[in-house]
């Protein structure tokens, strides 16, 4: 069901419109009387019986569509039904969640499991779904509680906190709005971004695709908690890659999200940066690099709110431990989340992990920042807890961390995180009680470098885009991965001369991000920019994903001013590269 989930659903996009709902909305009515079975009946002899029983359905609808310069490679539609159940034994302070079993995931400790389930609208059919999946979560609930209570005998539990926290009961509901079929318009708008690298055959790969898709969902739980919701989301992204004469790939996207077509900028803004990316990876082909650079580094517009996103926020969640009866997992947890960055700010609650003038806060309910839409909120989260505005970082000093229902001792509530595959941001907000224009800021960068003795500085405007395929490339070239024609590098980098002539440079990577330097931010602008992208996790919500996911990649908005770091490394990015190409694309003749 994963890998049908995964291939059928995060890859594809465009929803045709949730169906309507009827005033008698049959399968709610069969969940929730199969739920009020379960409850009632479901128990053997001599055992736990669950305390807890959600029935989750997924009607998705998904439209995606890609093309090569002018022609169309794929377009695809897809209708899915996915049905989840989520089912704890035990109690609140004790049940068969968060818990690695020596077969894996899937072995042990997944309270949830997820399958397709028929389209029609069949009572009968969907209540006996729901019956042999929840007689299923509850014979492996018996036995993942059973291995994890003899894994806690075996050691000394180092916390009282409970394994699922206790939420009021919240009912919400309403008629989904349709969205109108636009597969046509979307394949036309494919062909028609792709044919612009038709001019450039020098980039030996590129493509256009979009991606557009609807869910709507149906949840009830056993507290009494119920929802439905509607969320839609479009994808649109543009993706091209060269190579240098030594090699060296450069790639470059362009990466817009929204919830429907109408969210898209016109069609010749789209063209008119196409083309310009295109220009500057041909640019880039040619373009000088830098072995190694050490000193301070701008990072302007939505790079700064990218880094944000995908380095700052994760250390901002609170993600559980999982128990294991496996001294091998702990050992490989422990190297894993040292190696790939699964930090946390959870015992940093009260200490100061931004300079003095900066704070953090994650705001559902807020719809765009100065006209840009915000794209990360929603109206009840995975769990139906209803998110609220939450301040995670003040005047520099971490104060609250954003969690779901399962509690870590420093955030014991669930702030209505829960989205995908565990807890993740909506729309996080940087603020700054100082900032810098854009002249002063940029002086205060050469400033900076001289001090190191340094003739010139470093200006990152992009750092790889908000493709989460991309970014675990990237993840993956840090565990010293050997990946396929890839690369780590940042999107656009300038160098920046002491009488502030700036040159774009090719192949530059960071050699690390350690949250430490968002300590010693120096300086940030007045012009926040906003960063939409699908949010990569850090290992603790890898184990995340295997435990409790129903999706892909929660999409999250994040608006942040320029940041100028006082002390980063970069260096030239080093092979294996692809060979080139033995012969010139045919296009070179035309």
């Amino acid at each position: 069901p994963w890998a049908l989930l995964r291939s059928t659903v995060a890859s594809l996009v465009v929803l045709l419109g949730g169906p309507p709902q009827a005033e008698d909305d049959v399968p709610m009515r069969a969940m929730r009387d199969e739920l009020a079975r379960s409850l009632s009946r479901l128990r053997l002899q001599g055992m736990d019986r669950p305390y807890f029983i959600a029935y989750r359905l997924d009607d998705v609808d998904a439209v995606a569509v890609s093309a090569t310069l002018g022609s169309l490679t794929s377009s695809r539609q897809a209708r899915v039904r996915l049905a989840s159940v989520e089912l704890r034994v035990g109690d609140y302070a004790l049940d068969n969640g968060n818990y690695l079993g020596a077969g894996g995931p899937e072995g042990g400790g997944g309270v949830m499991s997820v399958a397709q389930a028929p389209l029609d609208d069949s009572y009968q059919e969907i209540r006996r779904h729901f019956w042999l999946a929840t007689d299923s979560q509850y014979k492996r609930g018996l036995e993942n509680l059973s291995a994890k209570r003899a894994a806690l005998q075996m050691r000394q539990r180092a916390d009282d906190v409970p394994d699922f926290t206790r939420e009021a009961p919240v009912t919400l509901g309403g008629v989904p709005r349709r969205a109108t079929g636009a597969g046509a318009d979307l394949e036309s708008l494919a062909r028609e971004l792709s044919a612009v690298f038709r001019a450039t055959p020098e980039i030996s790969r590129s493509f256009a695709r979009i991606e557009w898709l609807d869910v709507y969902t149906r949840y009830v739980n056993g507290e009494g908690t119920s929802f439905t919701r509607s969320s839609r989301t479009l994808k649109l992204q543009v993706e091209a890659e060269a190579q240098a004469a030594d090699g060296l790939p450069i790639s470059d996207s362009i990466v817009i999200h929204g919830r429907s077509a109408a969210d898209l900028p016109p069609r010749e803004a789209v063209r008119s940066r196409v083309r310009e990316m295109a220009a500057r990876i041909l640019a880039l082909r040619s373009a000088a690099s830098l072995e190694r650079y050490s000193g301070p580094v701008l990072f302007e517009g939505s790079a700064a709110a990218e880094i944000v996103c995908q380095q700052f926020a994760p250390a901002l969640l609170a993600v559980r431990r999982p128990v294991s009866d496996d001294p091998r997992i702990d050992t490989f947890y422990g190297q894993m989340a040292a190696q790939l960055g699964g930090g946390s700010f959870a015992d940093k609650v009260g200490g100061r992990v931004l300079p003095e003038f900066l704070g953090v806060a994650d705001d559902p309910p807020r719809r765009d920042y100065r006209g840009t839409p915000l794209l990360g909120g929603q109206a009840i989260d995975d769990d139906g807890v209803v998110p609220r505005r939450t301040t995670l970082v003040e005047h520099g000093v971490v104060k609250a961390l954003l969690a779901s229902r399962v509690p870590v001792p420093q955030a014991p509530r669930s702030t209505g995180s829960r989205r995908a595959w565990g807890t993740a941001p909506s729309n996080l907000i940087v603020t700054s009680d100082r900032s810098l224009g854009g002249a002063a800021l940029r002086r205060e960068l050469l400033k900076r470098a001289r001090a190191r003795g340094l003739d010139h500085a470093i200006v990152v405007r992009a750092v790889g885009g908000g493709d989460a395929a991309a970014s675990l490339v990237r993840l993956a070239a840090r565990m010293g991965a050997a990946v396929e024609g890839g690369s780590s590098a940042l999107a656009r980098v300038y160098l920046v001369h002491a009488d502030g002539r700036e040159e774009i440079l090719r192949g530059l990577e960071l050699t690390e991000m350690p949250l430490a330097a968002f300590k010693d931010i120096a300086a940030v602008g007045d012009a926040p920019a906003v960063f939409t992208g699908e949010m990569v996790p850090k290992l603790t919500q890898i184990f995340a994903v295997a435990l409790h996911a129903t999706g892909g990649a929660p999409v999250v908005s994040c608006v942040a001013p320029a940041m100028l770091f006082e002390d980063l490394s970069l260096a030239r990015s080093r092979g294996p590269f692809p060979a080139l190409p033995v012969s010139a694309s045919p296009l070179a003749g035309r």
